[in-house]
């Protein structure tokens, strides 16, 4: 049916054709601020991530063999430890003065308090360190893959954003948990 004379089809109506193209805008608009903002809390997790890397080490110098456990943060943002677990043949160590009576005795400890620290990117501890005199037959990688065959260790720690992560002895990245609550750690 032809548009009668005093009617105008709806595409020649500026304020049609006005309106429509302002609720396009409007909705593209909407969905480019919401992708920028995903982007950029995306950026701003990126930017602060903490990311622990756990290592048991043995060393001899000059006569003594020291064994321990050193936490490094590898990645760009600072790590609160909020839990610090270690397992000697699956079972957890409570304390360091436990961890003591399952090594050898006589030795010389050092230790440095790693739950509740605020790990600098780039910091790295030693949370403990056991000296001990050296015997003519000791060698440290034999110490080592010896200790590493019984002991474990892990860290649950958070990001400024609350995102928490474990790391522990093994190779790979750190795990994403909801938090550091569910299971209990030692006084490390």
């Amino acid at each position: 049916m032809p548009a009668s004379k005093g009617k105008r089809p709806w595409h020649q109506h500026f304020e049609t054709v006005g309106s429509i193209t302002a609720i396009v805008v409007g909705v593209a608009a909407l969905f480019v601020s919401f992708d920028q903002s995903r982007v950029m809390r995306e950026e701003i997790r990126a930017s602060i991530w903490p990311a622990l890397q756990v290592d048991g080490f043995a060393s001899l110098e000059d006569g003594t063999l020291a064994i321990g456990l050193n936490v490094q943060n590898a990645g760009v943002g600072p790590a609160l430890v909020e839990r610090v677990t270690i397992r000697h043949d699956d079972d957890p160590v409570e304390d360091l003065d436990a961890l003591r009576t399952l090594m050898p005795p006589d030795a010389d400890l050092s230790r440095t308090t790693l739950t509740g620290r605020v790990l600098a990117a780039g910091a790295s501890v030693r949370p403990f360190e056991l000296r001990y005199p050296a015997e003519e037959t000791d060698d440290a990688i034999e110490v080592l893959n010896r200790l590493l065959s019984r002991w474990s260790a892990e860290v649950c720690y958070c990001s400024t954003l609350g995102q928490c992560w474990v790391a522990g002895d093994e190779p790979g990245s750190p795990t994403m948990v909801n938090g550091c609550g569910d299971q209990a750690g030692g006084d490390f």
